[in-house]
């Protein structure tokens, strides 16, 4: 089981001095953009990945990361205040792209492809219409 902490932002507004406003929709993120007390608990013990990775992959914690670190940083979510979520898959989900074999706490994840066979249209057989009559059955291959 992998999970990832998304930390939730609200939504918010931002007077500046001039007057004018700025909203800031609501958002979830992953754990890079944090500050302050959750940040220094990350410090020094997630390193990443030295080589590019895919948009799409996402960064979740390994069973011992979780443990080590994952637990430490909702602790310190509940206590400043922020709101988070926890996302947990399962390993058989998502295909691994990256993982941490110094220190086994994380892994970067991208969605599993989906493998199934795909016919083309042109190798496909004609659609047939069947057309019960009693004690007969006959095959149209008109199409409607």
């Amino acid at each position: 089981m992998f999970r990832r902490v998304e930390l939730i932002r609200p939504r918010d507004k931002m007077m500046f001095p001039d007057g004018t406003v700025e909203i800031f929709e609501a958002s979830k993120f992953g754990l890079l953009p944090c500050y302050g007390a959750i940040a220094e608990a990350l410090s020094g013990k997630l390193r990443g990945p030295h080589r590019p990775i895919p948009g799409n992959a996402k960064f979740y914690f390994t069973e011992h990361g979780w443990r080590e670190i994952g637990r430490n940083v909702v602790a310190l979510c509940k206590e400043v205040g922020q709101e988070y979520r926890i996302i947990r898959i399962k390993e058989r989900e998502v295909d691994v792209v990256w993982r941490d074999r110094h220190y086994d706490t994380e892994l970067a994840a991208q969605p599993r492809k989906n493998k199934r066979c795909r016919t083309h249209r042109s190798s496909l057989p004609e659609p047939t219409h069947c057309v019960s009559v009693p004690n007969m059955t006959i095959f149209d291959k008109t199409v409607r």
